[in-house]
């Protein structure tokens, strides 16, 4: 097993999120069961200031959400600033990730 030389970011959707893809595609509702899954986005090795680096990554992680579900950004959400970030996604930070497959990562 390796200790990878990174930190970690996992984020999972809040009822905002799922509201809003909602709203883009009625016909095909996101079930609620996403609001369990999760993803996780690895970092720079630096958390000496947790919240800090979490300001830094916000926006990245917050645009790859929505991309994932909307490609249009024209219908993306006007504001995605740290707080509605906050309000649409739980989060957790991981202070290092350790791989314990042993499958090359590349």
């Amino acid at each position: 097993m390796k200790i990878l030389n990174r930190s970690a970011i996992t984020v999972t959707a809040k009822q905002p999120f799922v509201d809003w893809a909602n709203a883009l595609t009625p016909e095909f509702p996101m079930q609620m069961r996403i609001l369990g899954e999760s993803h996780t986005y690895l970092t720079n090795p630096d958390f000496d200031d947790a919240q800090k680096q979490l300001k830094e990554y916000f926006k990245i992680i917050f645009e790859e959400e929505l991309e994932g579900i909307w490609t249009d950004e024209n219908d993306w959400p006007q504001k995605r600033d740290f707080q509605t970030f906050c309000l649409w996604f739980d989060f957790e930070i991981s202070d290092w990730v350790q791989d314990l497959s042993k499958k090359s990562l590349f």
